[in-house]
């Protein structure tokens, strides 16, 4: 097992919020590295989801970039209080879905003892690693 030093987790911490400045990135990728940007109504400065994108983008970054991204490119959305890319949007949806749908509810009830062998199954076995079909691929030449 590796153990992390304190300065490794907060070096990788720091990276991983992108507040390293490594290279300059777009609005759309940062949101998408990120996950989202939170919408916040309280804004002592400024919304919260501009201060954190101004604190990775830097002085280039203007509020108007995430107005134009989400009402005009709509490159990014507005989901229940958080700005996501819209590229994502159909994984959100899938969640939001699912868990609201009683057509959801529905399939598990009907399919219970489907959902009872599953269940025992990866109590008893683990989760199962994917399997990828081994295909050759026929030579040059």
């Amino acid at each position: 097992m590796h153990r992390l030093t304190l300065q490794e987790a907060r070096r990788i911490a720091v990276r991983a919020q992108l507040l390293d400045a490594v290279e300059p990135i777009e609005l759309v990728e940062l949101v998408e590295h990120l996950g989202l940007l939170q919408l916040d109504p309280v804004s002592a400065i400024a919304p919260s989801a501009d201060l954190v994108a101004w604190s990775r983008l830097g002085a280039g970054y203007d509020a108007g970039l995430l107005t134009r991204a989400v009402e005009v490119d709509r490159t990014l959305t507005e989901l229940i209080a958080e700005i996501r890319s819209t590229r994502q949007l159909p994984i959100y949806l899938g969640f939001t879905a699912w868990g609201a749908s009683s057509g959801a509810q529905r399939w598990l009830t009907v399919n219970d003892s489907f959902r009872r062998d599953v269940l025992a199954r990866l109590e008893a076995d683990g989760p199962l690693q994917e399997r990828r079909p081994s295909h050759s691929l026929p030579s040059p030449g």
